[in-house]
């Protein structure tokens, strides 16, 4: 069947049960299937994989190279990728789509009628990913669905008692939204939340504040109004057990660290900025490239519609 610009191998998949997993042929992108499966078993739904071949033919004389060389290629990644998936899960239903374009552009047009896109973490170094463009931050900045970043080497954790689910929370602004799409991700789960608020500023002024408002007398405080905003969640939610945690500590570096004990990390992205890959806010930034956990960003805009 045919798919935009490129070579469909099944019909067109639609509904919230579907998860899309970007396939990209590297051995990084391993634990995004790992993941992306595991999804799909959670949801009851199906998976999509889909992979992206470029749009554009490298200028080489002495090795030319075709269009149909690169979609032979693609097509053999994703058959790859759909055998190891099924192997991996033979209950879900997997089937391959094939793109040709710019990879973030049609990873998120491909995943239009998903629940949550999945993509591996870029493990490039920093010089590479500017360069060459980072695929999975550019989605992640760009998208109007959930998307999960998975670690290359991810693994679902073994003999754990209880999933822990880690939301950060920056500000009052999509506090809502972001607090409701955590929920919902563990009451799937049967998950533990942590809510997590850290704040610390710059040391000139961060010892102003010690000086003169006690540490322990704002972490009281910023305990008060989260307690606020995850009232009616609460109520709304009472089989989820909720732990909130407020920390002096630089945000990035606490969900970092909070990540260890984490099997998700749950952020919103910013409303607002220029590039487009400033979106995401350089906590969100961080924490992509850092994680323990895979870390799935929301969009301000579509947050809570799952």
């Amino acid at each position: 069947m045919e798919g935009r610009k490129g070579v469909i191998m099944t019909t067109r998949p639609g509904g919230s049960d579907l998860v899309v997993l970007g396939v990209d042929g590297s051995a990084a992108n391993l634990g995004a299937l790992r993941y992306a499966v595991a999804e799909a078993r959670l949801l009851g739904g199906r998976l999509k994989l889909v992979h992206v071949v470029p749009d554009y033919l490298t200028v080489a004389p002495m090795v030319p190279l075709t269009a149909a060389e690169f979609t032979e290629t693609g097509t053999e990644i994703l058959r790859s990728a759909e055998a190891v998936a099924r192997e991996l899960a033979p209950d879900v239903e997997v089937e391959g789509w094939l793109h040709h374009g710019n990879r973030p552009a049609e990873l998120i047009h491909g995943a239009a009628d998903a629940a949550v896109l999945v993509v591996g973490r870029d493990g490039r170094p920093l010089a590479q990913r500017l360069l060459r463009g980072d695929t999975a931050a550019g989605v992640a900045a760009r998208a109007d669905l959930p998307v999960v970043e998975v670690p290359a080497d991810w693994q679902p954790r073994q003999e754990v008692d209880e999933p822990v689910v880690v939301v950060g929370v920056k500000a009052e602004a999509h506090a809502q939204e972001l607090l409701a799409d955590a929920f919902e991700v563990a009451r799937q789960r049967g998950a533990t939340l942590v809510v997590l608020h850290a704040w610390k500023l710059p040391n000139a002024y961060d010892d102003i504040v010690e000086t003169r408002v006690a540490v322990e007398q704002w972490s009281r405080e910023s305990t008060l109004e989260m307690e606020e905003l995850l009232r009616d969640l609460r109520s709304q939610h009472p089989e989820v057990k909720v732990e909130v945690r407020i920390v002096h500590d630089h945000p990035s570096h606490a969900l970092v660290e909070a990540s260890h004990e984490a099997d998700l990390v749950v952020l919103v992205r910013r409303a607002h900025g220029v590039p487009p890959a400033a979106h995401l806010g350089s906590t969100a930034r961080a924490v992509l490239r850092s994680a323990h956990s895979p870390v799935r960003v929301v969009a301000p805009t579509v947050i809570g519609k799952e």
